[in-house]
């Protein structure tokens, strides 16, 4: 910010906080994603031939993210990028997976890498509703978190932290508490959650997906419409959490909690 202040044009500084989307590709198309209704223009990998051109960024970085609207895990550049990323004792490095792809070489790749987070996906504690919202096969990425955890067991190693997490919605808010449970069954080190955006109306119209028999609108599976229900489930997952003794995470940019008394979000949602 000085060297802006005195308008220098080269800068000897670099930032603290870098943000890579690796790819905008994804295998999957969960229903709240611009993926379900085909508004990702033309989905691609981060371009490799710039990937040396920010290694310098990456080792000053306090923080990185290396994840945007796709797939991580499916990205070439992602595995070139990891490999710039400081130790997770001076760096917050992290990314979104919906950890569908993992194999023997991936996770291998993850474990000897300095990642600090993996943040899971899975939005639901049961099969059916991972699939509504998912489409996917939920015993198959649960699978998979086992499979991280017990490889960290067996090296010995703290990294990367497993988190798992769920986008909150009507259809899977009661189910919140029982996804505490089964981070902690698996071993998890954190569980988040966090409310949808809550859009403009023209906006979230456009998410109208029609998936096996359910229908998931946007606007009507937003918990501004269900204040009392958010808040009971939302308290009891803490709780939970806290019983259990595994860290819980809730998105900083927005106020996890609606207001009981109006049935409208206090205006930080």
């Amino acid at each position: 910010m000085r060297e802006f202040h005195f308008g220098r044009t080269k800068l000897n500084s670099t930032p603290t906080l870098l943000t890579i989307e690796s790819t905008s590709r994804c295998n999957l198309r969960c229903v709240m994603c611009p993926h379900a209704i085909g508004a990702v223009d033309r989905p691609k990998h981060f371009d490799e031939q710039l990937v040396k051109r920010l290694t310098n960024f990456l080792l000053r970085s306090d923080a990185v993210q290396l994840h945007g609207i796709g797939e991580p895990l499916n990205s070439p550049s992602f595995w070139k990028l990891l490999k710039s990323v400081p130790s997770p004792s001076v760096c917050e490095s992290s990314i979104n997976t919906n950890l569908t792809v993992l194999d023997d070489h991936r996770l291998d790749g993850l474990l000897k890498s300095n990642l600090k987070i993996l943040n899971v996906s899975l939005d639901a504690a049961t099969s059916s509703t991972y699939r509504k919202i998912r489409g996917f096969d939920f015993e198959v990425v649960v699978r998979n978190i086992e499979r991280v955890i017990a490889a960290k067991r067996q090296k010995g190693t703290i990294f990367p932290l497993v988190c798992i997490n769920m986008t909150m919605m009507r259809t899977n808010i009661e189910e919140a508490t029982d996804l505490v449970v089964l981070a902690a069954n698996l071993g998890a080190d954190q569980v988040a959650l966090w409310h949808l955006n809550r859009w403009e109306k023209d906006q979230m119209a456009l998410y109208l997906v029609h998936r096996e028999g359910w229908v998931f609108d946007y606007e009507k599976e937003g918990l501004w419409n269900y204040p009392e229900l958010s808040n009971t489930c939302i308290r009891s997952a803490e709780q939970e959490a806290l019983r259990l003794g595994i860290k819980w995470c809730d998105d900083p940019n927005k106020s996890l909690y609606l207001s009981e008394a109006s049935g409208v979000d206090d205006g930080n949602g």
